[in-house]
């Protein structure tokens, strides 16, 4: 009998998404690593770096973070959609060697983003992560919309905060999918 697939969903909640870091590190000192990782918003972001094997890296940079480095992040612009245009969230992640076409990582990953014209969810699965990870944090009047395969795409909390059913989908066995909240609550075992 082969061994479950345990499936990781990371919420969506801004700044407080940082809590998934913390949260990740103790299920993997516990011996419980992911088969599939999830995410919406800045549950993409850290699900990309875990994936990647950059969290030690982000977990640096949030907690030397400062309002200047804060900052350096935004690319203000007054037209298009948004405040910050997220070039520079790109080269961020560029930077932490978070840009590897998403089939190549050892962990299945999708990252959740939301089709403007639509309002469903749209699971990104293949190409650029860093790319995956910039449409899932597209924060209406924040962010502007990211065009993406010839869809305009937006935040993925928008249309799936937690999303659960993507690990499940994915092949994740469904009583074995953690699903985390922004603040790093435990929203439980998905229910079989």
């Amino acid at each position: 009998m082969s061994r479950p697939r345990i499936g990781l969903a990371l919420g969506s909640g801004s700044a407080r998404g940082w809590a998934h870091i913390g949260v990740i590190e103790a299920l993997i000192a516990a011996g419980i690593a992911p088969d599939v990782v999830c995410g919406a918003s800045m549950g993409a972001l850290v699900g990309a770096a875990f994936v990647a094997g950059r969290m030690a890296e982000l977990r640096q940079w949030a907690e030397g973070m400062t309002w200047r480095r804060i900052a350096r992040l935004t690319d203000l612009r007054l037209s298009g959609g948004g405040l910050v245009n997220g070039r520079q969230v790109v080269a961020f992640l560029e930077g932490l060697s978070i840009s590897e076409p998403i089939e190549s990582y050892g962990t299945q990953y999708a990252a959740v983003a939301t089709d403007l014209s639509t309002g469903r969810e749209i699971w990104l699965q293949s190409g650029p992560i860093h790319e995956a990870v910039r449409a899932s944090i597209a924060l209406p009047g924040i962010f502007s919309p990211v065009l993406l395969d010839g869809k305009w795409l937006l935040d993925g909390g928008l249309s799936n905060p937690v999303p659960v059913s993507v690990c499940r989908a994915l092949g994740a066995d469904g009583r074995l999918v953690l699903g985390l909240y922004s603040a790093g609550e435990i929203a439980g075992l998905a229910a079989a």
